[in-house]
């Protein structure tokens, strides 16, 4: 992934260049620690006499650790303390606490994550003042900026290519064309979601996969009602991998509504 600086974003904006950094810039980056993969937490059971048995794994919080230096314009008579005080605005607990944290190409967000100010260290007697800052995130992964929109293709066979390397959930909709009294979709590992119910035509059946804000909603002549309990419970929700996700469906009488994700990377 390739960016040119990393943006700050919270009681104040404060950039620090990676590429083109100028003598000038007040805000210089030394290092930055925590953009690659978050440690993963693997859950293994031992068993008496047959080795381990694997039960999950789940990706811990990051937390990103930004060395910076500090550049005063002395002329301005500007020292330090008065960079410092910006960064402190980054540890103020408050309602605009939060930090957005954005890697950044030609002042377009590629990538971001939200955190909250944990450690801020100074080294105000150093030759060559500079803090340590780190914020504890709330996201494991990087999110892009923006949810992507997508055409499945097929009805019969739809295909969702995640352009993230991380997984990540999507809301689906299917307007169906016929009467069913129910209807599945099934993943490229053979996991399936079925929804028990029954559909007539015009009805929109939204599937929305997102940790979070999973949800089984059918909106009938313009009103949504929740159906979560009209899925199997024997159901697996779908997440996207990154690449190629091929799905089959067990009926194509149907077109497409709004299908999308968020793209999520592990790291840079």
């Amino acid at each position: 992934m390739y960016f040119t600086k990393i943006r700050l974003n919270g009681l104040s904006v404060i950039d620090l260049p990676i590429v083109d950094a100028k003598p000038s810039d007040i805000y210089i980056l030394k290092n930055a620690m925590g953009l690659g993969p978050p440690e993963v937490d693997v859950s293994i059971v031992n068993t008496l006499n047959a080795g381990g048995f694997y039960q999950g794994r789940r990706p811990n919080p990051r937390e990103v650790v930004l060395h910076i230096g500090l550049n005063p314009s002395y002329s301005v008579d500007q020292t330090s303390s008065d960079l410092r005080q910006f960064l402190y605005g980054m540890m103020t607990p408050g309602s605009n606490d939060i930090v957005r944290i954005e890697l950044v190409d030609d002042d377009i967000p590629l990538v971001y994550t939200e955190g909250y100010g944990k450690k801020l260290e100074i080294a105000p007697f150093s030759q060559t003042p500079e803090v340590q800052l780190t914020l504890a995130c709330l996201q494991q992964f990087l999110l892009a900026p923006a949810d992507l929109y997508i055409d499945p293709g097929s009805q019969a066979s739809p295909t969702i290519t995640n352009v993230g390397t991380a997984p990540a959930g999507f809301n689906m909709e299917v307007i169906f064309t016929s009467a069913l009294s129910k209807w599945s979709i099934t993943d490229d590992s053979g996991n399936v979601m079925e929804v028990t119910w029954d559909f007539i035509i015009g009805d929109k059946l939204i599937l929305d996969t997102r940790p979070g804000s999973r949800a089984v909603t059918l909106v009938r002549s313009g009103a949504p009602n929740n159906i979560i309990y009209a899925l199997s419970s024997s159901a697996v929700w779908h997440m996207l991998h990154g690449g190629v996700n091929k799905f089959t469906t067990s009926s194509a009488y149907f077109t497409w509504g709004n299908v999308f994700y968020r793209p999520q990377y592990w790291g840079i």
